[in-house]
């Protein structure tokens, strides 16, 4: 299943919900500011994270909080390879 990942703050955290799914603004309020981060196929993810458990909270709430140290759960790939997904990374070369 794909997945939109939400940074909240400063990297203080995640909120995962099912690409496209609108997000209770007045329940995520409490935790900040809330900013698109990236979208990971839950199939394709590395199995750190407890999955199934993310899906419980996105069929009683509609999202699930990732706590800051569980962020490589979130990567689809490895780290070293993001920028090739990011073109922002690569405007300097279109010059």
């Amino acid at each position: 299943m794909r997945m939109d990942v939400f940074v909240v703050g400063r990297e203080d955290g995640y909120v995962v919900a099912p690409s496209g799914a609108a997000l209770p603004d007045d329940e995520l309020s409490a935790l900040g500011e809330l900013h698109f981060g990236w979208i990971v196929d839950s199939d394709a993810a590395p199995p750190r994270l407890d999955w199934q458990g993310i899906g419980k909270d996105i069929d009683a709430r509609g999202y699930s909080i990732v706590p800051q140290g569980e962020v490589a759960g979130l990567l689809g790939t490895p780290q070293q390879e993001l920028s090739a997904f990011y073109p922002e990374f690569h405007l300097r070369y279109l010059a």
